[in-house]
């Protein structure tokens, strides 16, 4: 839905509170980066954004003392393996879903869409004792594969294939194309912008994650990014500086991502009826 504003008066106040609260929501980051570049004592002495003095006290004792670089492979590999499973899984689903017609299909697909109503948390517990089965505790295998099925995946796909005319998959039927064929020649192209939207969310949602990851791995060499958040403490005190470093270092995947992405992230979101 567009706002169309005719009075320069109020589209002046429109535009100071878009700038408002886009300043509001950007504060916790600018305070993150602030602080990953201040000395330790001068956190709470100093509540100016800008680093004075300036100092990269934190992200030297993250390189010195703890395995970032093996934190950041870790996290880059689980993430990328976990959202090319979704997606591959979630585009084979929803095309089945959409397009051909079996007994109990309605029902499978209310029970994908139930998987999106329970908590992640109430599905740990029973997780964890089939991972345990397989061997798969302190694993990224354990860590990657009890989630490579998602619901939100499955149900964003089907929305969008159910937009695909179906006179162009009749027409490629008549020239001789099989289920597959139809799937790669004609919905995969039409998808890209909404493969690109779904695949930026689940790898924000991925690399975000950390209850599941803290639960799993034991060895630090196998943390992702977001567990070794909490190894920097000190008898129970969180060291801030080192921890803002580490949040802030983490951040810039997912930002080059989204900005590689941008113009087909926002196509996507615009084709699949997202956007209001």
């Amino acid at each position: 839905m567009k706002i169309i504003v005719k009075d320069p008066t109020h589209s002046f106040i429109l535009h100071g509170f878009l700038i408002l609260f886009t300043c509001i929501a950007l504060l916790p980051i600018f305070w993150m980066i602030s602080v990953s570049f201040k000395p330790s004592n001068e956190i709470y002495s100093n509540w100016w954004f800008l680093p004075v003095p300036f100092s990269i006290e934190g992200y030297a004792q993250v390189f010195e003392h703890t395995p970032f670089l093996m934190w950041l492979t870790n996290s880059v590999l689980i993430t990328s393996l976990q959202t090319l499973g979704q997606v591959v899984l979630a585009f084979f689903a929803a095309y089945v879903f959409s397009r051909f017609e079996f007994p109990g299909r309605d029902w499978l697909f209310y029970l994908v869409l139930a998987t999106m109503i329970i908590p992640h948390q109430a599905m740990m517990v029973p997780t964890y004792i089939t991972v345990n089965m397989f061997n798969w505790v302190n694993t990224l295998t354990g860590v990657i594969v009890p989630f490579l099925a998602s619901g939100y995946a499955i149900f964003l796909l089907r929305q969008f294939f159910l937009g695909v005319p179906k006179s162009l998959a009749e027409a490629a039927e008549v020239d001789g194309c099989g289920p597959l064929r139809i799937l790669w020649y004609i919905y995969l192209p039409a998808s890209i912008p909404a493969l690109t939207a779904l695949s930026i969310i689940l790898f924000v949602n991925n690399w975000n994650e950390f209850y599941w990851p803290l639960l799993i791995l034991m060895d630090e060499n196998k943390f992702t990014l977001p567990v070794a958040l909490v190894q920097f403490q000190n008898e129970g005190v969180l060291e801030t500086v080192p921890t803002m470093a580490v949040a802030t270092l983490s951040t810039i995947p997912v930002l080059a991502l989204y900005f590689m992405c941008q113009k087909k992230f926002v196509e996507g979101f615009t084709n699949t009826g997202l956007k209001g």
